[in-house]
């Protein structure tokens, strides 16, 4: 770690809000590149802005403070040039979300237990009193079998057979030429997609980053689903023909899931 990271956490850490501080995403999974950022979560109660500033901002050449996009965030750049990312997040937050993911087994519309393997995934770089590590430890059990079965339930049928499925609608706005809605509703159609993948290989969903990586990278497949997810996305926005892609991505995660006794899912 570079020493004005280091000099950024014992900061945080001596914050008395501040309970936690995560390394997660690229850098804390070893994918990190020369530009990638550090992406920091801060767990604890609400850290005041002025604190924020007045211990933080020295550190900073240029900085974004309490950005409000997604979460909370000071979305900066050191001074010695690297990015950072500070995302500050309740235990409470977290617990409820990832929770409601392992032990309620509930499927999301894409990204199921993107938060799950967040937490799992990230590093522990301080804790105050050790409740990162319980979390951790708390949610670190093998895919629920039920979560398994309600991703595929959920998701499938938005590829192409629910009256409102991606499939209906991009036919739609490819009719219409709207290529603005083709784009959106295509990203969505990958979204539940790849949600199915990761799930059947009992897996949570690790983000929107490097997924036809990771699909290489999975121990089961539908039959061509690397190669036909390329040639998807090397179509134009307005190709009819993305409509036979999708058709054979479809069909050939219907048979996949059949071999992974998943049949009944899809009625």
């Amino acid at each position: 770690m570079k020493p004005l990271i280091d000099q950024l956490i014992n900061e945080l850490a001596a914050m008395a809000p501040v309970q936690a501080v995560l390394l997660g995403g690229s850098r804390a999974a070893g994918l990190a590149e020369a530009d990638s950022d550090y992406d920091l979560y801060v767990y604890g109660d609400p850290v005041p802005l002025a604190l924020r500033q007045g211990q933080l901002g020295p550190l900073f050449a240029q900085v974004e403070w309490d950005n409000r996009f997604w979460e909370t965030e000071d979305d900066g750049v050191l001074t010695d040039g690297s990015e950072v990312e500070l995302i500050y997040r309740s235990f409470d937050f977290i617990t409820a979300m990832v929770a409601a993911t392992v032990e309620q087994h509930q499927a999301w519309v894409g990204y199921t237990g993107c938060f799950w393997a967040n937490l799992q995934g990230s590093r522990i770089l301080f804790d105050r009193q050790g409740q990162a590590a319980a979390l951790q430890r708390r949610f670190a059990v093998p895919y629920p079998e039920a979560l398994r079965e309600a991703v595929v339930r959920k998701n499938f049928p938005l590829l192409r057979r629910a009256l409102p499925a991606y499939r209906r609608q991009l036919a739609k706005a490819l009719a219409r030429q709207d290529g603005v809605s083709v784009n959106h509703r295509l990203a969505a159609w990958l979204a539940s997609y790849f949600d199915i993948l990761f799930a059947v290989n009992r897996l949570p969903h690790p983000g929107e980053k490097r997924l036809q990586q990771h699909l290489a990278a999975l121990p089961s497949q539908p039959a061509g689903a690397g190669e036909e997810v390329q040639a998807l996305l090397a179509l134009g926005h307005g190709d009819p023909a993305l409509l036979q892609r999708l058709d054979r991505l479809t069909e050939a995660m219907a048979v996949w899931l059949t071999g992974q006794g998943l049949a009944h899912c899809l009625d």
